[in-house]
């Protein structure tokens, strides 16, 4: 009763102390409120103007002057009414007398409640909140992805003076501003990493913000060439793939009705990746439908070639402010728009793209392309071929073009290539756009629908793309699953073709096999291709001639050149290049934990033979594991080298190593700091109150710093102690 009534007068005065912070710190914000921040340190704008629009447009072009802190900055703020919008930075001027704006073009995301900073080097950054509390922040955008063993970032601070970092739950750690620490160092890849901020102002509120980071890992893969298939590019690197593991489809009777349950990844022969269709590059272009391309499924039986394709909508994620493709009412079939299947039946026909007819008058013509020609012109780019393809099934993305057909690669050019024929075309299109019924036993269905269970992807607000950012694995890589994605939200079709009317059977399929690639179009050129082609991106951030808010890849000439993806078969000449035996390997928390501190060591293999067993080795002494990972609690400080050593089935091994450093905390002790956030406040008084009354316990390094008094014993007295230390 004695412990009782003296923790509860303390709790008293305490909560009057916590009271006064708490009413400080409502005081300095209306609800509701956003605000932004810009570094004019390197732009020098003799005035520094803001533009807001979205749901809410904060004043004419260019916008609002915005004032300058104590700090350097140039702050405005904005009511609660504004709930999601883009800004731009600008520095007044009207084009031709020196205008200057960030970005460039659409404006940078900001919704209710943010506090955001343009930083010097132009990251768009969280920057603590709308209070005058302190706050530590980082100058990398939180979420970032690296495929690297460790990046390193920067801390900074707003309204304090210091603060204290900790990474995956290491010891607390004071910086100041411009402090660099290293994520990732040691971690296993594929996994996230949080680090920890907090700080406090002059207000005495302490504060905590957290930010993560992925670090990745991609394996090799197997791949494949045949010189026989005329393919003069290799295919697309990083996470793209044609024919991954050796794919070429399956043996299976598909029902074809607009549903995903007949399909399994087992099926995928080419590989894609989300948010990469030319709209990204042009970022005033985001409004527009999608045409995104993710993976396509082959599966055949005695009668039916069949295919899938999922198309990804990641706009609400990327640019949701962009009502329109943000939705799923952005749905492909709105329209009638141009889509493909090219294949490669016969390897030694190669079509250009030309399509050669008779017309009524008995005169032969030709174009260059099969669709959007008129007299022998391209109104509007198209598509041309180096890789070989004679066939090409032709339909619309709404399935309301009675036209639709396949065309054949049957008469030869005079430069020995092959023309389409639009005298032999099998027609596919519809009898009947209410019943949907089409010719010569052609089917296909479209749903909204997503089959993958990840959909990989770089995640940057639009405005952040760059070109050739889509096979580089330090791009921000993202799974959009982990982001909310929505699997409504994506787009499959699903199509029939009778083997009967493409001249081959099962056994041809299973023997011989073919090449197949899926096109989409907005119009006549390709804006993208399964296996995924760099001819169309090669154009993405070129404005469209009729309209340049969007894109020119709309109305280029794309040439596919690199390897179709095999269905059934691979090529007599193929030559293949198996992926080797790799391990990726590493730690559960970043480098730099503390003595005692439990780590958990794993290891993933890929590419690998049979069965794999692996030993698990710290500073080359081997420690006890189980399976693929191993339990290791360091007792002293160091650096330490953590290896792996793997062997799978055929003997084939795989070593790899780590550096890994452990910190003794013992010496950074702080007397008062019970909870090791590096301050002595009323949460440590708080812990201590708990502990005496048995509420919770305290480990060992917490003990030390309770004991304020320095008697050796934990009890009122020392949280009277800290009491009196807060209070001066």
């Amino acid at each position: 009763m004695k412990c009782y009534k003296k923790a509860l007068s303390l709790v008293l005065v305490l909560a009057m102390v916590v009271t006064t912070v708490f009413i400080s710190a409502v005081s300095v914000n209306a609800a509701g409120e956003s605000q932004v921040y810009f570094d004019n340190s390197v732009y020098k704008w003799e005035n520094v103007y803001v533009y807001a629009y979205g749901t809410k447009e904060n004043a004419e072009w260019p916008g609002q002057l915005m004032t300058k802190d104590d700090s350097g900055m140039y702050t405005m703020t904005f009511p609660g009414t504004y709930k999601s919008e883009n800004i731009i930075f600008n520095n007044g001027l009207e084009k031709g007398a020196g205008k200057e704006q960030y970005p460039e073009n659409a404006g940078l995301s900001l919704k209710t409640g943010q506090c955001k900073l343009l930083t010097a080097d132009l990251h768009w950054i969280d920057y603590g909140k709308v209070d005058d509390h302190g706050y530590g922040f980082c100058y990398t955008e939180s979420g970032t992805a690296f495929n690297t063993d460790s990046i390193t970032v920067k801390l900074g601070l707003k309204n304090a003076t210091k603060g204290y970092y900790s990474i995956d739950g290491s010891p607390n750690t004071a910086y100041t501003e411009g402090k660099t620490v290293v994520i990732g160092k040691g971690k296993i890849g594929n996994s996230v990493t949080t680090l920890t901020l907090t700080a406090t102002g002059s207000d005495g509120v302490k504060t905590t913000q957290t930010f993560t980071f992925k670090k990745t890992f991609t394996a090799s893969k197997t791949t494949f060439s045949a010189k026989s298939d005329g393919h003069t590019t290799e295919p697309e690197a990083g996470y793209y793939g044609t024919n991954p593991n050796m794919q070429l489809g399956k043996s299976k009777t598909i029902t074809v009705d607009g549903s995903v349950d007949d399909w399994d990844s087992s099926m995928i022969i080419a590989q894609g990746v989300a948010n990469d269709d030319p709209r990204v590059y042009m970022p005033s272009s985001m409004h527009e439908q999608p045409w995104d391309a993710y993976a396509l499924y082959a599966a055949w039986d005695n009668d039916n070639l069949y295919f899938m394709w999922e198309m990804a909508n990641t706009t609400y994620i990327i640019s949701p402010s962009d009502n329109f493709a943000a939705s799923n009412e952005a749905r492909p079939w709105r329209n009638s728009i141009p889509m493909y299947l090219a294949l490669s039946i016969d390897p030694t026909k190669q079509a250009t793209g030309k399509a050669v007819g008779v017309d009524k008058g008995g005169n032969t013509y030709t174009n260059p392309f099969v669709w959007g020609c008129d007299g022998g012109v391209a109104k509007d780019g198209g598509t041309g071929f180096t890789t070989h393809i004679d066939t090409l099934i032709a339909m619309d993305s709404n399935n309301s073009n009675g036209g639709a057909s396949i065309f054949k690669a049957d008469t030869q050019d005079t430069d020995g290539t092959y023309m389409f024929n639009y005298d032999t075309r099998v027609p596919i299109g519809v009898t009947s756009f209410q019943a949907q019924d089409n010719k010569n036993g052609f089917k296909i269905k479209y749903a909204n629908g997503t089959k993958s269970s990840s959909i990989i992807g770089i995640n940057a607000p639009k405005g952040g793309r760059v070109m050739g950012d889509n096979t580089n694995p330090n791009s921000n890589w993202a799974d959009f699953m982990d982001l909310g994605y929505k699997s409504n939200y994506g787009f499959i079709y699903e199509v029939a073709i009778p083997l009967s009317i493409l001249g081959i059977d099962k056994e041809y399929i299973e023997t011989n096999g073919i090449g197949a690639m899926q096109i989409l179009t907005y119009g006549t050129s390709a804006m993208d291709t399964l296996p995924h082609d760099p001819s169309v991106l090669d154009n993405a951030n070129v404005p469209y001639s009729y309209d340049e808010s969007t894109s020119h890849e709309k109305e280029d000439v794309d040439n596919i050149t690199v390897p179709l993806a095999r269905v059934g078969a691979l090529l007599s000449d193929t030559v293949i290049n198996e992926a080797p035996f790799e391990v990726n390997f590493g730690a559960d928390k970043n480098s730099g934990q503390a003595i005692n501190t439990e780590i958990t060591l794993s290891a993933e293999d890929y590419n690998s033979k049979g069965n794999v067993s692996y030993e698990f080795f710290v500073n080359d002494k081997k420690i006890t594991s189980s399976g693929s990972s191993a339990k290791w609690t360091p007792t002293s400080a160091g650096s330490y080298e953590l290896k792996v050593v793997a062997t799978d089935g055929s003997g084939a091994t795989c070593t790899e190593t780590r550096e890994y450093s452990i910190k003794d905390t013992s010496a950074e002790l702080k007397v008062g700091d019970v909870d090791g956030d590096g301050d002595v406040s009323v949460s440590d008084a708080t812990l201590i109150q708990k502990y005496i009354c048995h509420v919770s316990a305290l480990d060992d390094d917490a003990l030390i710093c309770a004991d304020m008094n320095k008697d050796g014993m934990i009890n009122i007295k020392d949280a009277t102690a800290i009491q009196k230390f807060i209070l001066g």
